[in-house]
C-alpha cells in the first residue's frame, strides 16, 4: 500500500514542486535585477565619488526592488509574510514611477528645484501608511481570511468591514497609478527633450552630454507604464496560475530594467557639469550692444566662424564663438537659432562635414579617422553619426 502510494503521488508531488520552483525562480528574477543594479551602482559611488543623479536612480531601484519583492511574495502565495510585503508594495507601487521622474529631474535640473520635488512621493506614504495601519488593527483571522482567499479574488466586498476599506483604498491606488504614470510619462519627456536642447545650443561636441539613447529612456518607459498599468488592473493574481503566465509579466520588467540600468549607469554627464561649464566661461562675455540686431549678429557669426574656421576646433562651444565676437553667449545661441535656423550643434557639425567632404575629394589618401580629426570632430562615432545625418550616405560612399 505505501509502495503504491509513492509510485502514484510522487511524480505529481515533485512535478508541483518543480512548478513552484520554476514560479519562484521567475518572480524573483526582476527583484533580483534591480538589487544587482543596487550594489553596482552603490559601488559606483564608493570608488568612483558621489554622483547626485546616480544615487536617485539607486533609489530608485531600491523601490522597485521592494515593489518586485511584493509581487514575488504574492504570487508565491508566502501568506505569513503577506501583511508586511504588501503593506511595501502599497508604498512602492505609488513610489517607483515618481521615483523615475525624480532620477530624470536629478539628470536635468538643479539642485534647488530637485528639493521641491520630493512631494510627487506623498501619495505612496499615505497609501502605503493606510494599507499598514489596516493590517495593524486586522484580527489574526481576518488576516488569514484576506490573505489567503479575498486578496487573490479581490473580492473585498465578501470579507468585513475593513476587507472592503481595503478594497477602495486599492482601486484608489490603481487609479493614482494610472495618473501618475501619464503625468511622469509626459514630464519626464519634456525635461529629456528641454535638456538636450540647452546641450545642443551650447555644444557643438554632445557625443556623452547629452542623455544618450533619449528616446530609448522613453519607449522603455513607455512599454513599462503600459505593461505597469495593465498588470495593476488586471490584478496580480491573474499571473499565479502557473509559471508560465509568470513569466510573461517577469521576463519583461526584468528585460526593462536591466537595459534601463545599463544605459543609465553609462551616462556621466548631468545637469551638474554643465552648471559648472557654463559659470566658468560665463566671466569671459560680454554684453551684446543694444543697437546690433539679431540678423546682423547672425551675419557676424558666419563671417568669424568661417574665415576663422573655428568649426575645427574640438570640442568648441557658443561661448567661444562669443568671445570671438566679444559678446554674450544667449544671444549668439538665439541668432543662430532664429536667424540660421538651426541649434549651434548642427550649426557648426554642417560645417565641419562640408570641410570633411573637401578633404575626402582632395585627399584621398587619407583614412577616415585622420579626415574625422582634422575636421573637428572628438570622435569617429560622432563623425559617422553626423555624416549620415547631413549626407544620408556613409563616408565610405560619398563619391559614388
Amino acid at each position: 500500500m505505501n509502495t503504491k502510494y509513492f509510485i502514484t503521488l510522487h511524480p505529481k508531488n515533485f512535478h508541483q514542486q518543480e512548478n513552484q520552483m520554476a514560479n519562484l525562480i521567475l518572480t524573483s528574477l526582476p527583484m533580483f535585477v534591480c538589487g544587482f543594479w543596487v550594489v553596482m551602482i552603490a559601488l559606483n559611488q564608493y570608488f568612483d565619488g558621489r554622483n547626485k543623479a546616480r544615487m536617485m536612480l539607486m533609489l530608485f531601484m531600491v523601490v522597485a526592488t521592494l515593489l518586485y519583492a511584493g509581487h514575488c511574495v504574492f504570487l508565491n502565495r508566502f501568506y505569513s509574510n503577506m501583511p508586511l510585503f504588501d503593506s511595501l508594495y502599497a508604498f512602492s507601487n505609488l513610489a517607483v514611477y515618481p521615483m523615475f521622474y525624480l532620477y530624470i529631474d536629478s539628470m536635468t535640473s538643479s539642485e534647488s528645484h530637485l528639493r521641491r520635488t520630493w512631494w510627487y512621493l506623498v501619495p505612496a506614504v499615505v497609501i502605503g501608511i493606510i494599507v499598514s495601519t489596516i493590517y495593524t488593527i486586522m484580527s489574526p483571522h481576518e488576516i488569514d481570511t484576506f490573505v489567503r482567499i479575498i486578496s487573490y479574488k479581490e473580492d473585498y466586498g465578501s470579507g468585513t468591514g475593513l476587507c472592503r476599506v481595503m478594497g477602495l483604498v486599492r482601486f484608489a491606488a490603481k487609479i493614482i497609478f494610472a495618473i501618475e504614470v501619464v503625468i511622469v510619462l509626459v514630464a519626464g519627456s519634456r525635461k529629456i527633450s528641454a535638456y538636450n536642447k540647452s546641450i545642443e545650443a551650447y555644444y557643438a561636441d554632445t557625443e556623452g552630454k547629452r542623455l544618450v539613447g533619449y528616446q530609448w529612456y522613453m519607449y522603455i518607459f513607455t512599454a513599462c507604464a503600459v505593461a505597469s498599468i495593465i498588470f495593476n488592473f488586471l490584478g496580480r493574481y491573474r499571473f499565479d496560475d502557473s509559471p508560465w503566465t509568470t513569466a510573461i509579466p517577469s521576463l519583461t520588467f526584468a528585460s526593462l530594467l536591466y537595459i534601463l540600468g545599463f544605459i543609465s549607469l553609462r551616462q556621466t554627464f548631468t545637469i551638474d557639469n554643465f552648471v559648472q561649464e557654463k559659470a566658468e566661461d560665463a566671466s569671459i562675455s560680454e554684453n551684446l550692444p543694444a543697437c546690433e540686431s539679431e540678423n546682423s549678429l547672425a551675419r557676424r557669426i558666419e563671417e568669424v566662424v568661417t574665415q576663422q574656421q573655428l568649426f575645427l576646433r574640438h570640442n568648441v562651444k557658443v561661448s567661444d564663438i562669443a568671445t570671438a565676437l566679444f559678446t554674450n553667449r544667449l544671444y549668439v545661441s538665439t541668432a543662430i537659432n532664429n536667424e540660421i535656423g538651426v541649434s549651434f550643434s548642427d550649426y557648426i557639425n554642417k560645417k565641419r562635414i562640408d570641410y570633411a567632404i573637401q578633404l575626402m575629394r582632395t585627399n584621398p589618401q587619407m583614412t577616415m579617422c585622420e579626415i574625422a580629426d582634422r575636421s573637428g570632430f572628438s570622435s569617429d562615432k560622432s563623425f559617422y553619426r553626423n555624416f549620415k545625418r547631413f549626407t544620408g550616405k556613409s563616408p565610405k560612399k560619398i563619391n559614388e
